[in-house]
């Protein structure tokens, strides 16, 4: 992907977005009535559904939030668990499929309201118009950061990192001509983290399967996101004795310095590639140590923090590091609030994916050996067909008549945003009339999938969606209410559709230069 990013961005193309005010996506249609009777459905054949042979193991009437379903159980072979959930009086013919994050390991509609990401607010949901299905990718876990299940185990990591989706999408489908007589109009896809990148995995290698796809902060370069950059957070703040460097007491004050810095008058950062912020500004007088400075190491860390994973060159190994503005969300996720370094999301992702599903004969891994070297690097490519959804040529969904937005938070201290970005560019130019059928939000101040932020924002991307889908409207500038907004906050942040081709004046470690001119 790295050639095509860097010679994509060489080559302009036209831009607009319409301004036409959205229709409601949830059209006025008379509900469909079930066919048959639910606990039928387990008698359904499935074990000759193309690619995707399954059984239903239970299939029974089930009440959620005031809503009875039918509730379908079954697994597809090898052993991906999943689930329908198919509205008795309430469907009006569109279908819903639900992403996974992290490693995934459980069926995320299971038991649980089937509101998925970003869409709290989205009519057809609230109204439970749609089918809605998700899947566990193939495996169980003992949590979303849990790769023990991969262990010398190719085929399931073959259908965590590729098929799980374009298996349940068949199996779904099936089951819903089974119960109502008659296929989806619409089918869409809504994923966020590990299901952004399964969004963007459907639209690169099963264009087909759905319409409108909805794919938030992707980790699309899965295999440097676990193998390099979760790595170098972890090593980044450990001293030789494995001990934390800098602690989660120096977030406040890192952040709000960051915002001095950084932040426009409306005490948000819009871009952190602007920003120019210096951790030295914040070092402790010599000698001290205190809650509102860095120590010299901590200056250090927070500089790694903010650059990425580095060979001894000063190449980049991954798409850019975390961004300016991120720093309160780093605690748990980057550093350990009890001091235990190995238990951040950042390191867990690491040793699981370096022990377990990195490699075909996987080696037990201490993240302190690991060499952020061109060799090393290259070693950690063995799975990148299988895990990476980093294809920029999106021709086939664009034909398919598909729609898709994108969206990443400015201040993702998971997944930083800039490879979305790098993504974005390269597409909008190897795939021809690019604003035709996608849409990237770049949504100031906001933390990994949306889950916060300062201010946090309150966001349905998925009505815009399926508006653009049904009635042909584009989505232009979204407005995005903020949730308790502090003094001089705004009430809410009015988002346009990112540009690619725009130039910023950026300088400093989030900067355009510092990321995209090293991307591999």
């Amino acid at each position: 992907m790295a050639a095509t990013v860097l010679a994509a961005a060489a080559v302009p193309i036209a831009w607009s977005a319409t301004t036409t005010a959205p229709a409601p996506a949830h059209t006025a249609t008379t509900a469909v009535a079930p066919v048959r009777g639910c606990g039928t459905l387990t008698a359904l054949d499935l074990t000759g559904v193309p690619d995707a042979p399954s059984r239903i193991l239970s299939a029974a009437p089930a009440t959620v939030g005031g809503t009875t379903y039918c509730d379908v159980r079954g697994y597809t072979a090898p052993q991906t668990q999943f689930e329908v959930k198919l509205p008795t009086t309430t469907w009006h013919g569109q279908y819903l499929q639900v992403g996974c994050g992290g490693f995934c390991g459980d069926v995320p509609t299971e038991g649980a309201n089937p509101a998925p990401p970003q869409a709290a607010g989205c009519a057809a949901v609230a109204d439970d118009e749609l089918v809605i299905a998700s899947d566990n990718e193939g495996h169980l876990g003992a949590s979303r950061l849990d790769g023990l299940w991969g262990l010398d185990e190719p085929r399931l990591r073959t259908v965590f990192g590729y098929t799980s989706e374009h298996q349940l999408a068949d199996v779904a489908k099936t089951v819903i001509q089974g119960y109502y007589g008659r296929s989806a109009t619409r089918s869409y896809y809504d994923g966020c983290s590990d299901g952004g990148r399964e969004a963007l995995m459907e639209a690169q290698r099963y264009p087909d399967d759905f319409d409108g796809i909805l794919a938030g902060a992707p980790a699309l370069d899965a295999t440097d996101f676990a193998g390099e950059l979760s790595a170098w957070v972890y090593r980044a703040n450990t001293d030789a004795e494995g001990k934390q460097i800098l602690g989660t007491d120096k977030l406040s004050a890192l952040h709000a310095a960051v915002l001095r810095a950084c932040a426009g008058s409306s005490g948000v950062i819009d871009d952190p590639r602007a920003c120019g912020f210096d951790p030295a500004t914040v070092t402790c007088p010599t000698g001290t140590d205190a809650a509102n400075c860095l120590t010299p190491a901590q200056v250090d860390v927070v500089r790694k923090f903010y650059s990425g994973p580095q060979d001894p060159a000063g190449r980049a190994l991954y798409p850019g590091g975390l961004p300016y503005g991120s720093e309160l969300a780093w605690a748990g996720w980057d550093i350990s609030p009890t001091g235990d370094a190995r238990s951040t999301n950042a390191a867990q992702f690491a040793l699981n994916f370096q022990n377990y599903l990195a490699f075909e004969h996987p080696v037990k891994t201490d993240l302190r050996d690991i060499a952020f070297t061109d060799a090393e690097y290259a070693k950690l490519q063995q799975g990148a067909r299988i895990n990476n959804s980093t294809d920029p040529d999106l021709t086939a969904f664009r034909r398919h008549g598909g729609k898709i937005i994108l969206y990443h938070g400015w201040a993702d201290q998971a997944i930083p945003p800039f490879g979305t970005v790098a993504y974005y560019t390269a597409m909008t130019t190897v795939t021809k009339n690019a604003d035709s059928f996608s849409r990237l939000y770049m949504i100031p101040a906001q933390y990994h999938c949306l889950g916060g932020g300062d201010p946090q924002a309150s966001a349905d991307l998925l009505t815009p969606l399926m508006t653009w889908v049904t009635t042909g409207d584009a989505p232009a500038a979204l407005t995005f209410p903020t949730v308790q907004p502090a003094p001089g906050q705004p009430a809410a942040l009015t988002v346009q559709p990112f540009d690619p081709h725009q130039t910023v004046a950026g300088h400093g470690a989030n900067s355009d230069y510092d990321w995209i001119g090293r991307f591999r």
